[in-house]
């Protein structure tokens, strides 16, 4: 019989990615049942509950807690004794720099330093932007929980300061060939790019490295840069930096569909740099917001990494499928399904990937009925984000499911499980997945998905077809090729991007009407 035990560590922050990261490594090395290591919020707490943990009174959100199943106290200790280890850092090398507890103790050494990273509780992270562009650093502000209010002093100090403000809940950069957050190690080249969307952006750049050509600089603004209170201070500012970087030939802009207004202004802006070609994505717009402009108009991410790299280069690049190609697969899969084989089910971690899946799927199949969990103007509601209905694209990233455990891109159980389920659904016929890889997410996010994937086509003998495309850089930690073929080894059809999968998905949601 196993054994739990919970610790509280009182009034001690990590930010999610760290604390995740430390529980996927202990649990592997050590082999114990569990280990969740979370901060105290009150879903994090109502989570472990039900997973049979218990809290004294007063544990809060300012609260580490480490929660250990084990299949004895020796492992548990063990366990324990190996995050505490992580957690402070010890045995691990410090050569190349130096360990503060606060921007006021780093002193004269951040002289020497032109970004500062901060992944603080939303309550603290703007304070501590604000010193940081008053000591003259550019911001990288990965909390969320920012008010409106407090973004907007914070991008309104950095452009009296002159420095970049990205975020608040900014997932994604590259500077100075750094990754930043969960951004992949994409190499340099001509294009730089200015992002209001995180899996967007790092698409738009994968792309742009499989395409033979590099990335100069990924500034990423946060979600809501381009809402109306905020204007799109941040993406004004990006453009003008790239604008100025004698490494950037080629600005790309990446947006979901945003305020009018603000993107009108943000493309005014484009138009006026006469020596670099900008290329623009706002994902669901069309020709009209771009007729007055000289920018040059995108409607997916592929096409803005391949317009880019067609002007920085010169060179067309030959990607994806024929419509030849895509017929001959929709035949050989179809002839293998049985009677009542139907629906396609989507189960995504990049919620820009869900959108551009579901604009493209209601142009393309407009007369066929989706359902999603986001209000989208693309698809219908799901009445319960975790019951599909038809064909279904979840947002595992969203807040339906974020509420009860971390993102899928840190951790894959409830992806997992949702997989399962619909494989479980003997009137699914196409299971469509993104995977994202980069320093900053899980270690492995793909062969779990790959052992699941070659069970599912056991199981359903064949019938069954799963489609999936990989953001990631060749030279992310995962061995993208390596996890590419693996998927392909277990019955997988790995596209080159999500507008690839889509476009496959979407013949075959043809085939099934």
């Amino acid at each position: 019989m196993s054994v739990q035990k919970t610790f509280v560590q009182r009034n001690r922050y990590a930010d999610s990615v760290t604390l995740m990261g430390i529980a996927d490594r202990v649990k592997r090395s050590c082999g114990v049942d569990l280990v969740e290591v979370q901060m105290g919020t009150p879903a994090n707490l109502e989570v472990l509950r039900g997973l049979g943990f218990k809290f004294s009174d007063g544990t809060g959100s300012g609260d580490l807690i480490v929660a250990i199943e084990a299949k004895d106290e020796a492992a548990l200790e063990t366990a324990y004794g190996q995050v505490v280890d992580r957690l402070d850092h010890k045995g691990t090398a410090q050569e190349d720099g130096a360990s503060f507890n606060t921007l006021e103790e780093a002193g004269s050494e951040a002289a020497d330093c032109d970004l500062c990273l901060i992944s603080l509780p939303g309550e603290y992270a703007a304070a501590e932007a604000e010193k940081a562009i008053n000591m003259g650093l550019d911001v990288f502000i990965f909390s969320d929980n920012v008010s409106l209010e407090e973004e907007l002093h914070l991008k309104r100090l950095g452009e009296e300061k002159d420095v970049l403000v990205m975020g608040p809940d900014c997932g994604v950069g590259l500077l100075g060939g750094v990754a930043l957050a969960t951004g992949s190690i994409v190499g340099s080249g001509p294009v730089g790019i200015v992002a209001a969307s995180g899996s967007g952006a790092q698409e738009v750049a994968c792309i742009v490295e499989k395409a033979g050509s590099g990335v100069s600089a990924l500034i990423g603004t946060g979600g809501r840069d381009l809402y109306p209170q905020i204007g799109g201070i941040s993406m004004l500012k990006g453009m003008k930096r790239l604008a100025a970087d004698p490494a950037t030939e080629v600005i790309v802009l990446v947006s979901k569909l945003a305020d009018r207004a603000v993107m009108e202004n943000v493309l005014d802006a484009a138009d006026k740099i006469e020596d670099k070609p900008v290329i623009a994505v706002f994902l669901g717009s069309d020709d009209e917001l771009f007729a007055a402009h000289r920018v040059i108009p995108a409607f997916s991410l592929e096409a803005a990494a391949l317009q880019a790299v067609k002007a920085a280069t010169g060179r067309e690049t030959d990607f994806g499928y024929t419509t030849a190609e895509i017929d001959e697969i929709v035949r050989r899969e179809t002839a293998k399904y049985a009677e009542g084989q139907k629906y396609l089910r989507g189960i995504y971690c990049g919620g820009t990937f869900a959108e551009e899946s579901l604009i493209h799927f209601h142009k393309s199949c407009p007369d066929i009925g989706l359902f999603c969990n986001l209000k989208t103007p693309y698809a219908k509601q799901l009445a319960d984000p975790r019951k599909s209905v038809g064909h279904t694209l979840v947002d595992m990233g969203s807040e339906d499911f974020t509420r009860e455990s971390p993102h899928p891109v840190f951790d894959l159980e409830q992806r997992l499980k949702r997989f399962r389920q619909e494989v479980e659904d003997s009137e699914v016929a196409v299971i469509l997945l993104d995977f994202i890889t980069g320093p900053g997410v899980n270690e492995d996010p793909i062969t779990p998905f790959t052992e699941a994937c070659a069970e599912a086509l056991a199981r359903r003998n064949g019938a069954l077809t799963m489609i999936a495309a990989v953001c990631g850089s060749e030279n992310d930690p995962q061995d993208v090729g390596t996890r590419e073929r693996e998927l392909r080894e277990a019955g997988v059809i790995v596209t080159a991007s999500n507008y690839q999968s889509t476009r496959l998905a979407s013949a075959f949601l043809k085939a099934l009407s």
